[in-house]
């Protein structure tokens, strides 16, 4: 455009917040990927199969979606409200804020790890390298801990903090799958059962517990001999066990 001195007028950049906000959401995705992966792989762990062959991408977030969103969004919640008329502009307000999740954080992980660690002790039978999921979590946690400390000593930077946070809440995700598993590997009361038992074993007896379905498969196992059935079926009914058996 010429202005009246003759001039040209420098049009403004491109703007580039679209992009950005591209950027957030690929990272958030990804995130939630890693959250959802590290849950699903300490559940089925304690069963002793490797489900990843049989995921799709959607399956990380979905399949432990429930699960992971309440031990991770609630410190966050919490923090909102404490928070939400403070000032966090200032390096000691966000320092404030960093601590306070972190303690949250610190307390979901020892809850989640202490159910962990009790029900593996509860039960002799143990698959190969199943304790190394939680040996696993409490290294993310250590690291997670010994960074927070450095991040509190000095004035670090804001990315040095979401690592920790990355840290930490992976390693609750991991407890809790590996809780939740066992749990279920070894009769939980808030299981499904399938209905149709004729869909896995022909003329048995024994209830078959709902898993889980990923992509085209649904996934069930045998309340006495732990056999899994993997099956392509879409339709299927299941049924409470606390209805089923009244508890």
């Amino acid at each position: 455009m010429v202005t009246r001195f003759g001039h040209f007028r420098r049009s403004p950049p491109p703007s580039i917040g679209g992009l950005d906000k591209l950027g957030l959401g690929v990272l958030l995705y990804a995130y939630a990927v890693l959250l959802g992966a590290a849950y699903l792989f300490a559940f089925w762990r304690t069963i002793g199969f490797d489900i990843f062959p049989y995921l799709s991408l959607q399956d990380y977030i979905s399949a432990p979606f429930n699960r992971v969103i309440v031990l991770i969004a609630m410190p966050l919640l919490f923090a909102l409200v404490v928070f939400g008329r403070k000032d966090t502009s200032n390096v000691g307000a966000s320092r404030d804020i960093f601590v306070y999740l972190l303690a949250m954080y610190v307390v979901a992980f020892v809850h989640q790890q202490y159910e962990a660690i009790s029900r593996y002790l509860q039960h002799g039978f143990h698959f190969e390298n199943e304790r190394n999921v939680l040996l696993i979590a409490a290294a993310l946690f250590l690291a997670s801990l010994v960074l927070s400390y450095h991040i509190y000593r000095s004035s670090s930077k804001f990315h040095l903090q979401v690592f920790a946070f990355i840290l930490v809440q992976t390693a609750v995700s991991m407890s809790a799958g590996y809780s939740d598993g066992k749990a279920i590997y070894h009769g939980a009361a808030n299981v499904y059962f399938l209905d149709n038992k004729e869909l896995c074993e022909t003329g048995g007896t024994r209830d078959w517990v709902y898993l889980g379905k990923f992509a085209e498969h649904a996934f069930f196992m045998n309340t006495i001999d732990k056999r899994l059935c993997v099956s392509g079926e879409k339709n299927f009914k299941l049924v409470s066990r606390k209805f089923k058996e009244g508890l």
